[in-house]
């Protein structure tokens, strides 16, 4: 579905469409809920008694997960039925295999994926503890397949398929977003709502080292995702306190509907090793109305600095990016991807939601290398970022031998498919 932000804009000619699948990809900033296939929702929703504004994949498509959004808050809407067909044992395990099997048929080697437990729990009859533990029976299931019957990760050809799992807690929540939070709501109803943000997303920190250490599940990182204005990250920093004490990382959705502050402020209190979109990591229109900060020029070229000496990881989705930016959709060659690259900022491409966006890796691909006519040196950075600041599970030892499999087996493909 690239084709759609590409009108008049020429092919990379150095990229066939065959090079793009085969290449070894990553997907690391990609949720659970928004990549769920559209003919699987339709199946649980008839299962499950779920409402949904119609009952085919095209009718869905008309009136549900458009091409493009008018804001962040509307492109969330779609979520309400996802999440809704989402709180059984069964359809998360279904959904998850399902999406594993979509990211490896394109050549995605390894994928983390994110979700907000708190989301698909029902008090008394699905916990936290089950939800982390259904997804990656279906994540387990189907990454054992892939790499027991791809023939050239078996002959040690190809790198074998892996995945790693983020939990995300929410930067703001009410009662109509699920049963347990209509329980926490009623819970602290006396407490300041930010508050109850924070504990809300403590808990789930907690929970997932304990399922983690306990259970063995790759739980590789905490996040906080949902509305960016009015709800800083700052609100959640005892939740990254506890996963930093517990040697879990950190990535953060920031920069996406407000501007460099809140993404300083997302490293500096809440210790983001990665970044969720970053879109407004340039834009110095967007400070916060109450700003001290006089010269903003000067502290937005501080943060750019100090991401880039750090090598703290932009988590890049350009299709998300241009759907819930009117400015960005109208002018899709404003993305500021290539100011990352002229920065020397660590960027990596991701889909965000493979559903609500129609995206895919391979598309996402597309679209950064025809719109920004990228080199093959170029996309090989991007898609090595994916796997040099991925949170993979294991030792680092472990990883750095991966990432020599992964150079050997991208020179390999582009030897065989691209320009040499």
């Amino acid at each position: 579905m690239s084709a759609r932000f590409l009108a008049g804009v020429k092919k990379n000619s150095k990229f066939s469409d065959e090079l793009i699948r085969l290449l070894p990809k990553t997907d690391v900033h990609m949720h659970l809920d928004g990549s769920m296939r559209l003919q699987t929702l339709i199946d649980l929703a008839k299962e499950q008694n779920v409402e949904l504004p119609s009952y085919t994949v095209e009718g869905l498509k008309k009136t549900v997960f458009k091409d493009s959004y008018a804001s962040l808050e509307e492109y969330l809407g779609p979520f309400q039925y996802l999440v809704a067909v989402l709180r059984t044992k069964e359809s998360l395990e279904r959904v998850s295999f399902e999406l594993a099997e979509d990211c490896y048929t394109e050549g995605v080697r390894y994928f983390e994926v994110r979700f907000g437990p708190h989301l698909h729990v029902v008090p008394g009859v699905l916990s936290v503890e089950e939800v982390l533990l259904a997804v990656n029976r279906g994540l387990s299931r189907a990454t054992e397949q892939f790499n027991k019957n791809d023939s050239d990760v078996v002959e040690g050809i190809a790198p074998e398929y892996r995945y790693g799992m983020i939990v995300c807690g929410l930067r703001y929540f009410n009662e109509n977003l699920g049963p347990v939070y209509q329980h926490f709501m009623e819970m602290f109803s006396h407490e300041n709502p930010k508050k109850v943000f924070g504990l809300a997303t403590l808990q789930i920190a907690k929970t997932a080292v304990h399922v983690r250490d306990t259970h063995d599940v790759p739980i590789v990182a905490l996040d906080i995702a949902g509305c960016e204005a009015h709800y800083p990250a700052a609100d959640h920093a005892d939740a990254f306190i506890y996963a930093h004490e517990h040697h879990m990382n950190k990535t953060i959705h920031a920069g996406e509907a407000f501007g460099p502050e809140s993404i300083f402020q997302a490293i500096t209190a809440c210790f983001a090793e990665r970044i969720g979109h970053g879109t407004r990591l340039y834009d110095t229109e967007f400070f916060h109305p109450e700003t001290q900060i006089v010269d903003k020029e000067k502290y937005a070229a501080g943060i750019i600095r100090f991401i880039a000496n750090r090598r703290i990881c932009i988590e890049v989705c350009l299709t998300s990016n241009f759907q819930t930016d009117p400015f960005l959709r109208e002018n899709v060659t404003k993305h500021p991807l290539p100011k990352f690259l002229k920065d020397k900022l660590s960027v990596c491409l991701n889909t965000d939601n493979r559903t609500v966006s129609a995206t895919s890796m391979c598309d996402e691909v597309r679209l950064a290398v025809d719109l920004f006519d990228l080199s093959r040196d170029d996309l090989w950075e991007l898609l090595y970022n994916g796997f040099k600041r991925s949170f993979m599970p294991g030792s680092y030892a472990d990883k750095r031998v991966y990432m020599e499999k992964i150079k050997k087996f991208y020179n390999k493909i582009c030897d065989e498919y691209g320009d040499k």
